[in-house]
């Protein structure tokens, strides 16, 4: 049975979704080389759309001081402890929380790892909003990293597009969009939007290390090497881009550079899926290595 097409889906996304995206090789390999991310930029989205304090009132959502307590403990118990801030959440939207309610709902979920579910109450959420439209954007950028996590992308694809109709001078929204591209095995338009996010913030470390990526995809190493380099500059212990520039050596059969790149991952984030591709490419590469 062919899944339905949403009337605003990107072309390319709609049929690599017919093919079963997430089985494609280009897809799996770009989501393993950021993987470490996706789960950096889930608990650190848009987790307050709704504002607090003087920002709520900026927005015009007309939270109260006792509101705005209430939210940010919510949200915290829905990180920290996701079943009870799920339950906590219910209650509060059931005595009449309303929005600010429905969103902690929503952010149990995605803790919860109900990303499904999570996005099918944020585009509801989205929908019936009263609020302005830059709060709507958070929550459909929140969608979209939900549908993205449920391995949805087509859906995922739509709400970030949704989203930046509303607000196009974030560069985190063209970010999450590039990303969802990239694992579509859509490398040119995910670069499209990579330099979109890069002309609004020409040192963001995220859209450097995942342009760096797109373009090893396309296998261009040298742009890759200079973003990631780049990125390094800018963030020198960051385990991601440390784990492109290693794939990078690797590729160019520098192996003993490519070597100390994964151990350093390995030795500063050990337990996480970036230490544990960098374990497994060092094994490829003693295999490899002793086959010669």
């Amino acid at each position: 049975m062919r899944p339905v097409r949403s009337p605003d889906c990107h072309t390319s996304i709609c049929q690599t979704t017919e093919r079963s995206i997430m089985s494609k090789l280009p897809a799996r390999k770009f989501l393993r080389a950021s993987s470490s991310l996706i789960v950096m930029i889930v608990f650190g989205m848009t987790m307050v759309p709704f504002g607090t304090g003087q920002q709520a009132r900026a927005q015009g959502t007309d939270m109260t001081a006792d509101d705005a307590q209430q939210y940010q403990a919510c949200l915290k118990l829905a990180r920290l402890k996701p079943e009870d801030g799920f339950e906590s959440a219910i209650a509060w939207r059931d005595m009449g929380g309303g929005e600010p309610a429905k969103h902690c709902v929503a952010v149990a979920l995605i803790a919860l790892e109900k990303y499904e579910e999570a996005a099918t109450r944020l585009n509801a959420l989205a929908d019936e909003s009263t609020s302005p439209q830059p709060v709507i954007a958070g929550l459909l950028a929140q969608a979209g990293q939900s549908w993205m996590m449920a391995g949805n992308l087509e859906f995922a694809w739509r709400d970030q597009t949704r989203a930046l109709k509303i607000v196009q001078n974030d560069p985190t929204l063209w970010v999450d969009r590039a990303m969802v591209l990239g694992m579509a095995g859509q490398y040119w338009d995910s670069i499209d939007d990579l330099n979109a996010a890069l002309d609004i913030d020409p040192d963001n470390v995220e859209a450097l290390i995942y342009r760096g990526t797109a373009w090893r995809m396309l296998e261009t190493y040298d742009l890759a090497m200079s973003d990631i380099e780049h990125a390094l500059e800018l963030s020198p212990r960051n385990v991601q881009a440390l784990f492109e520039r290693a794939n990078l050596h690797r590729i160019n059969k520098d192996k003993d550079l490519a070597r100390r790149d994964y151990l350093t991952v390995i030795e500063n984030s050990n337990g996480t899926p970036v230490a544990d591709a960098a374990r497994a490419n060092i094994e490829k590469m003693d295999v490899h290595t002793g086959s010669e």
